[in-house]
């Protein structure tokens, strides 16, 4: 507010070992209005008699734009002594600033993002001082009226917790940003998009919370204070892994288009492959795989996991078998981890072959993912290959001899 204004005051008037408005003493409040430039304050006294609880005391004068502070006393007459009691700023220029946080996630109640995935911060400021609206000369401008900062804090969660106790971050900000003016920050595609600082070890496997804080700094007499603040919850990446299989070997995941909204097929046998001979060294399963055991960790709260098989020519499982039983959708508080085996194979495999086992996972507005081999070379995509060879035929004879 840039305007000059009448203001409501409440001071508390109780102090150590003294009431004030007993009999013998006067309440009196002082207004010393911020001067600008080289101008002194000026000071003068409110009229009228302030009450013993000293609430919502009517100004009666207009507050300069540069701001004003009231201040509280009681006075005794004789002998004259004079306590200073309390004292409050009013501004004239009353900042205000509404954050808003975007993420891939926009179906949680609570703002929350996968920790490989940008958080785009939106800051609303009004209230600032405007020189288009203001006789008030630049140079004397106080910086609280002229700019708010945004900081950023992050905590990570303690073992097995989805939350932060009580709610508040006790380390203190790792980042402060100035924001100048009024109007929609950022004012440039691109800035305030920020990436998790948590577990910077390991940031993929972060899991806390990043808050937001848009202050006020101090200024003018007036201590900064917080004007508005967000939290986002952050998630770990999911990994996972299958055991089972006699040789796990690595098909490279390759696919360049959109995700199918279907992504497999429910029923169906995989065509076999009449030609098909193990080549040297490899291990083949005779009609169908044995127990396959699959391990997804860290999903994301309201994440989606299924099984897939396909050809192994095709290096993608979309439009491919879905394994019966291996689709489940969860929502849950935080991360957390899904072990599933499957014992029976629903019919996939129509004969020998090569095929492919995909593990899938969909995370809400990334979409749809496979798994792979994690290792400390890093994460590579695919699915594992699985040679079905012709059952054996067993043949008794007997040879006699012919007279």
């Amino acid at each position: 507010m840039n305007k000059k204004t009448q203001s409501l005051l409440g001071f508390s008037l109780l102090t150590s070992g003294i009431l004030s408005a007993q009999s013998g003493f006067t309440n009196v409040i002082e207004m010393v209005e911020m001067g600008g430039s080289d101008d002194a304050p000026l000071l003068w006294n409110m009229p009228g008699n302030i009450g013993a609880e000293g609430a919502n005391v009517l100004v009666g004068e207009p507050v300069p734009e540069a701001g004003a502070i009231f201040i509280l006393s009681t006075i005794q007459a004789s002998p004259f002594q004079d306590w200073f009691l309390d004292q409050s700023a009013v501004g004239a220029f009353l900042p205000k600033a509404e954050i808003e946080i975007f993420t891939h996630d926009d179906t949680s109640a609570i703002p929350s993002t996968r920790a490989d995935q940008p958080i785009r911060v939106q800051v609303e400021v009004s209230g600032l001082w405007d020189s288009s609206s203001s006789s008030f000369l630049p140079e004397d401008v106080p910086l609280a009226a002229e700019e708010v900062r945004l900081q950023l804090f992050s905590q990570s969660y303690g073992s097995g917790e989805t939350f932060i106790p009580g709610g508040e971050i006790t380390n203190p900000a790792h980042s402060e940003l100035v924001l100048e003016g009024n109007g929609t920050f950022p004012q440039t595609p691109g800035d305030l998009t920020f990436f998790t600082s948590l577990n910077p070890g390991a940031p993929d496997k972060a899991r806390g919370e990043e808050h937001f804080v848009v202050r006020s700094p101090n200024g003018g007499g007036v201590d900064g204070s917080a004007l508005d603040q967000a939290r986002v919850k952050v998630w770990p990446v999911w990994s996972g892994g299958v055991q089972g299989l006699s040789d796990p070997k690595l098909i490279p995941y390759e696919y360049s288009q959109a995700v199918p909204s279907i992504i497999a097929r429910l029923d169906g046998e995989l065509p076999a492959d009449e030609g098909f001979v193990l080549g040297e060294d490899e291990v083949g399963y005779e009609k169908e795989p044995p127990e396959v055991t699959f391990t997804w960790n860290d999903l994301y709260p309201t994440s989606t996991v299924a099984v897939i098989v396909n050809d192994a020519d095709i290096p993608y499982p979309w439009g491919g078998r879905l394994v019966g039983g291996t689709t489940k959708q969860f929502n849950e508080d935080g991360s957390h981890d899904h072990v599933w085996t499957v014992e029976s194979w629903d019919g996939i495999f129509g004969g020998q072959g090569r095929y492919a086992i995909w593990m899938v996972t969909h995370t809400p507005g990334i979409g749809w993912e496979v798994g792979g081999n994690y290792s400390s070379g890093g994460f590579q995509p695919g699915g594992w290959l699985i040679p079905i060879q012709r059952d054996r035929i067993s043949v008794r004879a007997s040879i006699q001899s012919l007279k």
